[in-house]
């Protein structure tokens, strides 16, 4: 078999493009196989122009014209437009609608003669609102596949899911699709209902309730009071974007409450978050609607920068590691939840890349759901405490600089091993003290016109909610600094063995070939510095 020559001719069907993973699968893509038949594209239109159709266009237009996973792309295509006029076809999308925000046109250009879905499209933040990550992760995954079922021939869907829909699951995890009618708590001995039609319901209604009760006169009014003791503005007093300002407010409201519901909801059923749950519910939706339709899913932890493809180094944004590797830098993070023998599972992008390619080349048989974990604690595993030294050793040899320029010294970061001890810590330390200021201050009601008071009540409270925050990201955050997972890549390695030389050469998904010092060392840090940071140094650490 040759991967480009499978996926050569073909009508291939990508959503999530525009993110890390999507941009580098779309360009990898185009560069290696240049006679794939037509790439189309779902993308979410944006704010580059009134008409949908090119406000999606744009966007991908432009990512590709300037981004540096297309580099080796325009290069290569001396005529870029005409290229790009000729294999790749942008339609606008909405995951959060039943129907995908598709007009009868687009739906039908979309099926015509499709060979293949690679689907990334998803919400990733860990404390998103509930019902959005229901919505787009969950329904708009199921919705996509109820779609392709109309094609003839049937299409091969390939979903792109992640390794920690493991949730509270421990030690060595399979490569083995989610019963839909069993949680994971209920795995483990919970006798807790679940059914997935009855948790996506529920969720649904507790949205709509939040958001009437958001909208309720006593509700608003606390928002007022809340602006009004921030600038002195009232709803009465005439001042300008007094509405908007308590909309925004609402919308802050209403995603608190919805975002620790999802929590919640999450972990009664033995998920982490919101994201994870819903990215489980996923794939219980796939397994009940694929019908004929041949289904993979891929499930990767974190993901890093490229080893390779489409250049070392190559970062887009912030993914799992990258705000510790820059609170470590800038000697932000003293302490933090985590054991030191806690393994880390991280994953190069080109890695994931390949595999998704050589999985959309290969997958042919719809008699069961195919499930491959990329990972590299099965295979080439790295400790908390092993990163932290070498990425405290990388800063030693290549400092960040702080806000007046002078080289950070990083010290040993100290490991807490209790997160709720952690975060009580913080709370009794700073939390506390702020509480109570705050309370002070609301007292004296009559001090609420003098400017330097209310300057003082805004940080007060503004301090509160980051701390807030912080705590948040922390709780949530630690279950990857103190589980310990092995997710067990049998699939992926019997793929592997099965490539030819070339493909082996073009595709390579073998994470054992990685060493983790020089990873980081050489590859992930310098590459964060590059494209993240880009006003930081990027030299390469000093042999």
């Amino acid at each position: 078999m040759s991967i480009r020559k499978e996926l050569s001719g073909k009508k291939i069907l990508i959503t999530g493009t525009t993110g890390f993973l999507g941009k580098t699968l779309l360009g990898k893509l185009l560069w290696e196989v240049p006679d794939v038949s037509e790439v189309r594209l779902l993308v979410r239109p944006g704010k580059e122009s009134s008409d949908r159709h090119e406000s999606a266009r744009l966007r991908i237009i432009n990512d590709i014209k300037t981004s540096p996973a297309f580099k080796r792309l325009r290069e290569r295509e001396t005529d870029l437009v005409q290229f790009l006029d000729k294999k790749v076809r942008v339609i606008p999308c909405d995951f959060l609608q039943e129907d995908l925000g598709l007009s009868q046109e687009d739906h039908d250009t979309i099926l015509n003669g499709l060979d293949a879905v690679i689907h990334i499209a998803a919400a990733v933040s860990w404390d998103e609102r509930f019902d959005y990550s229901i919505r787009a992760n969950s329904l708009g995954t199921k919705n996509l596949m109820k779609m392709v079922q109309s094609c003839s021939p049937i299409p091969r869907f390939v979903h792109i899911s992640s390794a920690y829909v493991h949730g509270k699951r421990t030690g060595r995890v399979m490569e083995t699709a989610f019963d839909p009618e069993k949680s994971i708590a209920n795995e483990l001995g919970s006798r807790e209902f679940f059914q997935i039609d009855s948790e996506i319901r529920q969720a649904l209604e507790r949205a709509d309730q939040v958001e009437k009760e958001s909208k309720r006169a006593d509700q608003v009014r606390k928002f007022e009071q809340e602006i009004y003791l921030r600038s002195g503005v009232t709803a009465d007093s005439g001042g300008t974007g007094i509405s908007d300002q308590v909309e925004n407010l609402r919308r802050k409201y209403v995603r608190r409450i919805l975002s620790d519901y999802g929590i919640e909801r999450a972990r009664l059923h033995g998920w982490i978050d919101s994201y994870t749950f819903s990215k489980a519910m996923a794939e219980m939706l796939l397994t009940q609607n694929r019908g004929e339709v041949p289904l993979a899913i891929i499930r990767p932890p974190g993901i890093t920068s490229a080893l390779q493809d489409p250049d070392t180094g190559w970062l887009e944004g912030y993914h799992l590691t990258e705000p510790l590797i820059e609170g470590l830098g800038r000697g932000l993070i003293k302490v933090f939840p985590g054991l030191p023998e806690s393994v880390i599972d991280t994953v190069p992008v080109d890695c994931v890349v390949n595999l998704i390619l050589a999985v959309t080349a290969t997958l042919k048989d719809a008699s069961k759901p195919y499930v491959y974990q990329i990972a590299t604690s099965d295979l080439n595993p790295i400790t908390l405490g092993e990163i932290e030294r070498i990425w405290r050793n990388y800063f030693n040899r290549n400092p960040l600089n702080d806000a007046k320029g002078k080289p950070v010294t990083v010290h040993p970061a100290k490991l807490v091993a209790d997160p709720d001890r952690f975060v009580k810590g913080i709370r009794q330390r700073y939390g506390i003290p702020l509480s109570i200021a705050e309370n002070l201050l609301h007292r004296f009601s009559w001090a609420k016109t003098i400017g330097s008071y209310r300057k003082l009540l805004g940080w007060v409270v503004r301090s509160r909610k980051r701390l807030e925050r912080m705590t948040r990201f922390s709780d949530l955050y630690s279950t990857y600094t103190i589980n310990s997972w092995c997710f067990v890549s049998d699939n992926t390695q019997k793929l592997l063995s099965e490539l030819s030389g070339e493909d082996l050469e073009r595709f390579n998904f073998d994470v054992k070939r990685i060493n983790w010092t020089e990873f980081w060392s050489e590859i992930h840090i310098p590459g964060m510095r590059r494209y993240v940071l880009k006003n930081e140094s990027s030299t390469k650490a000093a042999a």
